[in-house]
């Protein structure tokens, strides 16, 4: 074997090496795990990947009810909320969400709760909806901010570890005061 082939050889055993290991896969790519020079960047940005909204219904008692999921993968976390939502009058639904980056780790969801031109229900009404976010997973803890019209109504916290072989998440969730309903009752101080 010749020397060129030698130190090919060598070189493969060396990367092979830094793969099988782990710990130093930063130095393999500039990417998230550290494979951004090899396969390519697996983070993707921040983004609204998926926001649907039941038609609003009557319902005789509102029940506040609302869920979060995380799930995190090798460069990205992705949050699913879900929340039922009273509707302040018979002609309101909730409208399209915008989504942003307010600063490096924090994110706001505001999901409008709008009035429209639709024939009014004969009730104020309740509706649900079910929104997944994308996030990058990196070494910051990172909040959640669901607002809507602007409000908040619920601060979602975690830190999320990602690998090439996954990742995890502990996630701590805050909610403010449940939306007062026609069906509600207020007692003065």
């Amino acid at each position: 074997m010749n020397r060129r082939g030698l130190a090919a050889g060598v070189a493969v055993v060396l990367i092979l090496s830094v793969v099988a290991v782990g710990g130093g896969l930063a130095l393999v790519g500039s990417g998230p795990g550290g494979f951004g020079g090899i396969l390519g960047d697996t983070e993707d940005p921040p983004a609204l990947l998926h926001f649907e909204s039941a038609g609003a219904q009557c319902a005789d008692e509102f029940r506040a009810n609302s869920s979060a999921s995380v799930a995190v993968g090798s460069g990205n976390t992705e949050i699913t909320y879900s929340r039922n939502v009273s509707l302040p009058g018979p002609s309101y639904a909730i409208g399209g969400p915008t989504f942003e980056r307010v600063n490096g780790s924090t994110y706001v969801l505001d999901v409008p709760i709008e009035e429209t031109d639709k024939a009014p229900r004969t009730c104020p009404g309740v509706a649900r909806y079910n929104g997944t976010v994308r996030i990058p997973a990196d070494e910051e803890p990172w909040n959640l901010i669901v607002k809507h019209d602007g409000e908040t109504v619920t601060r979602i916290h975690g830190e999320s570890n990602s690998s090439l072989l996954g990742g995890s998440a502990s996630v701590s969730q805050s909610v403010s005061a449940p939306e007062p309903t026609a069906n509600s009752t207020e007692t003065a101080d």
